[in-house]
């Protein structure tokens, strides 16, 4: 198993949650600037990637 110091697991919960801000404007906003009729199985998509990557992070910054 990879052991992770404190500041790299730190640094790695700020990666996920960035990367979870990037898929949910990826798939929700874009959208509503894409010339694609609005789908809801996107944005539901969207939503359980945001909320998967964000939980990601808080497991490994040890808050969930």
């Amino acid at each position: 198993m990879l052991r992770l110091t404190k500041t790299r697991r730190t640094a790695l919960a700020e990666t996920f949650r960035e990367l979870a801000n990037l898929a949910a404007g990826a798939m929700v906003l874009g959208q509503f600037v894409g010339d694609r009729s609005f789908s809801p199985a996107v944005l539901l998509i969207g939503i359980a990637m945001w909320t998967a990557l964000v939980g990601l992070a808080l497991v490994f910054t040890g808050e969930g």
